[in-house]
């Protein structure tokens, strides 16, 4: 209902019509409520407070579990930079070679083949020794080598120690056997072949030209850890600058790429010497970056 505001005394109808004898202004803000809002500022910051507190605890904690990872790499993982294949240190120490073929076994002229040397028929073969046979007299120069691959790698694709047939005898004369020992005959619809595996002498022994790319790998997954811990101990200001969490990505990059590193080399996608320049050229230029960007 509409009361009319005619005859309500003189100084009602000032303080009515006069904004400033008003307690709680039309435009201006009551003194409660501007307390209520200031309230509300501190509360607001002390839970984004809190909440780059729980931030900054969690990625410490990444930190410090990336850190010990890539460690355990280096340290418990056979295959650290390394190639799936195994390398006995001896050239030939698995070759094969077909060093003669004759109408049958009394036709042989090689002077290594004697009354002990092992003869078999071709079907009586295990079925690696017939793949590798086979692989032997079909190459144009009728020569095989087998290659290894380690026993911890997840899938192979040559051969694992346990598939080296057991009718033919590897090594190095003068190393595990005699000369006497590498020579098998084997017979095929009528035809005789000599085979010869293994290496007859000492072969050149272990090839070290790696060593100098496979210990700076080593140093720089040290010092990618070290950086992660560094920065757990003294965290950068991700408030001034995004860019300072960037360590944690590029070492989880970097532990997967390390894990990876054999089965690259396994697929033909990256030879293990590059992966080695890789890991050195792209964490020394990844480090250098970092920091220039949190100057």
């Amino acid at each position: 209902m509409f009361v009319p505001l005619i005859g309500l005394p003189d100084t009602q109808s000032v303080c009515l019509a006069d904004p400033s004898n008003n307690p709680h202004p039309i435009h201006g803000e009551p003194e409660d409520i501007h307390r209520l809002r200031g309230g509300e500022h501190t509360t607001m910051d002390i839970l984004t407070s809190i909440k780059q507190s729980n931030i900054l605890t969690v990625r410490s904690l990444v930190r410090i579990a990336l850190a010990l990872a890539l460690m355990g790499i280096i340290f418990s993982y056979p295959g650290f930079v390394s190639s799936p294949y195994s390398d006995t240190g001896l050239e030939g120490y698995y070759a094969n070679q077909i060093v003669e073929r004759a109408a049958d076994i009394e036709s042989i002229e090689h002077s290594a083949v004697t009354d002990k040397t092992s003869v078999y028929q071709y079907n009586e073969l295990s079925p690696a020794a017939k793949e590798v046979f086979d692989k032997t007299r079909s190459a144009a120069d009728d020569s095989f080598t087998i290659v290894l691959c380690h026993e911890w790698t997840l899938t192979c694709d040559k051969y694992y120690e346990s598939d080296v047939p057991d009718e033919f005898q590897y090594g190095a004369v003068g190393h595990n056997v005699d000369e006497t020992e590498l020579y098998t005959v084997v017979e095929d619809e009528g035809e005789a072949y000599v085979l010869q595996t293994g290496a007859l002498g000492h072969g050149d022994g272990w090839d070290l030209s790696s060593l100098p790319l496979t210990l700076s790998s080593f140093l720089m997954m040290v010092l990618v850890s070290g950086v992660l811990i560094h920065n757990t101990i003294r965290p950068p200001e991700q408030s001034s600058n995004g860019f300072a969490g960037w360590d944690i990505g590029a070492a989880f990059l970097l532990g997967a790429f390390v894990l990876a590193v054999p089965y690259l080399h396994m697929w033909d996608i990256l030879p293990v010497h590059w992966s080695r320049r890789l890991i050195t050229g792209g964490v020394t230029l990844g480090v250098l970056v970092y920091y220039y960007r949190l100057k």
